[in-house]
């Protein structure tokens, strides 16, 4: 995997500091540095100017942008030492700018929550926003930062070129963190009002399933002898399966797209439901 720096969304919330512990803890095996980014916006109507409003004051929203990006950093520095972290803010629409910082990255990590209250109840917007737009992988934190490094990393494979380069990516990722890869394929069973106009119904469908999981570990895993791989075929809905097979995981990765036709136009709606009610992290891989 090229070397890249890791680029870590800050907004002063607990879930974005767990997102930069996950950030210095994934980067260790990277030998990769951490640019730490805090968007800040001025106080008030929005502003459409391209460069920030001049600083009056030390309660001016640049100076309190400032302050919580150094508070985080320094937490996070103080239990990590070693942890190479670039601290920065910028100024304007939080999503755009991330989108453009991350886009030589390596990584984009987010934490699955912002500071925002209407927004505590589901993954941020910001977080679903830049996993809708982003052209590197997107990490949105969950849980702990460094959870069960025996854990596996979960992989959902639906026979498209995203699902595959999502195999690829997590791949890499299991053998950086010397962790086992479970690669699964949920296939949904004939409807019943169908099955008895379709010979062979669930036992052929089961057989597609299993050709397409055996294709996708063929395509994305070849040549790879020391990783430790392992196979599941589910039966039933693909997001609410992949969430159940990532109970216990470490990470959750998925592709951006998947083989449903509107499906192409946006982030797929199994990725979507993933970032949202997922119990571990999950990666969303372009």
């Amino acid at each position: 995997m090229a070397k890249a720096d890791i680029v870590v969304g800050i907004d002063g919330s607990r879930d974005a500091e767990r997102a930069l512990r996950w950030a210095v803890h994934a980067a260790r095996p990277r030998d990769a540095c951490v640019r730490a980014i805090l968007v800040w916006a001025a106080a008030g109507p929005p502003c459409e100017q391209s460069h920030p409003p001049p600083a009056t004051s030390p309660e001016h929203p640049r100076w309190t942008a400032q302050w919580m990006l150094n508070d985080v950093v320094e937490r996070v520095t103080k239990d990590e030492p070693s942890a190479r972290i670039h601290p920065r803010t910028l100024y304007g629409p939080p999503v755009q700018k991330l989108l453009a910082e991350a886009d030589d990255a390596a990584l984009l990590v987010l934490g699955v929550h912002g500071t925002s209250r209407t927004h505590r109840i589901l993954t941020g917007s910001v977080s679903l926003a830049c996993a809708h737009g982003a052209t590197v992988p997107v990490v949105v934190v969950r849980g702990e930062p460094h959870g069960d490094g025996h854990a596996p990393i979960v992989v959902g494979v639906d026979g498209s070129q995203a699902s595959v380069d999502a195999l690829v990516w997590a791949a890499d990722e299991a053998a950086l963190r010397r962790a086992p890869l479970r690669v699964a394929h949920v296939w949904e069973p004939v409807p019943t009002f169908l099955a008895a106009q379709i010979s062979r119904g669930d036992e052929a469908a089961r057989e597609a399933a299993r050709a397409v999981l055996e294709q996708s570990v063929s395509a994305g895993l070849a040549g790879r002898p020391g990783l430790q791989v392992d196979t599941s075929l589910i039966e039933g809905t693909p997001a609410h399966s992949l969430i159940n097979a990532a109970a216990h995981a470490q990470l959750l990765v998925v592709g951006g797209r998947g083989c449903g036709g509107f499906a192409q136009l946006l982030l797929g709606s199994t990725s979507s439901q993933c970032l949202l009610h997922a119990a571990c992290s999950v990666a969303v891989v372009r």
